[in-house]
């Protein structure tokens, strides 16, 4: 009896500790970049320390490059201009087509959580993804213990799927379930211990030049879920700002 209801337990608490890692990935901030409210050129046209010419007007100011270029950890990194935000993306920083934002260490766009996942709410992603494949180990073991205690009783392999449906559906349902969850998470260890983003690893830019962002094995993973989250650049509980129009 003691044994059952530790079986219980254990499962209520996984099934718990997983919806609330599906409820912290899913609505956590991914980083979004705040979007300027004006393009860069409009913003160095019509500032004082720009020169005019004879009749009042402006200086007319070249375009900006649409690439610039960073150091991060001693190397050249080129970041892009991202029209749509009207920034200067950071490094590894993409704009989600779905999200229509700029996120920093963009992942991916899951469309199974309806939410980017980037810096802020990857660790709770792996974590998410990792204890769902230990559950569905967990269900097929219990499922499997539990036919195996019936068919003791009834002796026939065929009585005891009758008796126990409940658990033979469970047992197919976590076996393949688990394949998804297990081997997703086996390909998100790969790529922490690289430090790559499944964008990187997809685009198979990081394979094709040196990885600037890796520490080592050990450093990477505790980059990953040992170093302090960043706050929101964004607050989502102020009030909205009325834009003021810009001088002409």
């Amino acid at each position: 009896m003691f044994f059952i209801k530790g079986r219980l337990m254990f499962g209520l608490d996984a099934r718990f500790l997983v919806l609330v890692l599906l409820f912290l990935t899913s609505t956590r901030d991914p980083g979004i970049v705040p979007r300027n409210s004006h393009p860069l050129e409009e913003e160095i046209c019509y500032n004082s320390s720009v020169p005019v010419d004879a009749s009042g007007r402006h200086t007319p100011i070249p375009p900006l490059p649409r690439t610039k270029e960073v150091f991060v950890n001693g190397f050249s990194v080129t970041v892009k201009y991202c029209d749509t935000c009207q920034i200067y993306r950071p490094p590894r920083c993409l704009h989600c087509s779905v999200c229509d934002n700029c996120v920093e260490r963009f992942d991916h766009h899951c469309h199974w959580l309806g939410q980017c996942i980037g810096l802020r709410n990857y660790r709770y992603f792996f974590l998410l993804v990792s204890s769902s494949a230990l559950l569905c180990i967990f269900i097929f073991a219990m499922s499997a213990l539990n036919i195996k205690f019936v068919m003791d009783d009834y002796g026939t392999l065929w009585k005891t799927m009758k008796e126990s449906l409940a658990s033979v559906i469970l047992m197919v349902y976590s076996f393949i379930f688990f394949w998804f969850a297990g081997g997703l998470t086996c390909f998100h260890l790969y790529l922490i211990g690289r430090n790559q983003t499944t964008y990187e690893k997809c685009r198979r830019r990081a394979d094709n030049m040196q990885n600037v962002y890796d520490r080592g094995c050990f450093g990477n993973f505790l980059e990953v879920f040992c170093t302090k989250t960043k706050s929101s650049r964004y607050n989502f509980q102020a009030y909205v700002q009325e834009e003021t129009p810009m001088r002409i």
